[in-house]
């Protein structure tokens, strides 16, 4: 499994990319488990919780809860952000 913490030298394009790939790494260890289950949700957390925390320029607070309930809003929100940091990369 990838693992969570993001390197100080890391852009933060590279570190959404680092995230998004947990996530979906993530997503092949739910089950029906509830520890298993558990131990993915409390990650899912963390790596948001990471995101929001680095990209706190590009994000509204309130999104944090639709991206714990909706994965597919999350991974979007993720690719919105690389968008916005590419942008101004350009101006």
């Amino acid at each position: 499994m990838l693992t969570m913490e993001g390197s100080v030298s890391m852009t933060p394009i590279e570190s959404i990319y680092e995230v998004k790939a947990v996530v979906i790494d993530l997503q092949r260890y739910s089950s029906r488990d509830t520890v298993v289950s558990k131990k993915v949700q409390i990650k899912y957390v963390e790596l948001i919780d990471r995101f929001f925390r680095e990209n706190v320029n590009f994000v509204e607070p309130q999104q944090r809860d639709c991206c714990l309930n909706d994965l597919g809003y999350f991974l979007s929100l993720m690719e919105e952000t690389v968008e916005h940091y590419y942008l101004e990369v350009e101006e």
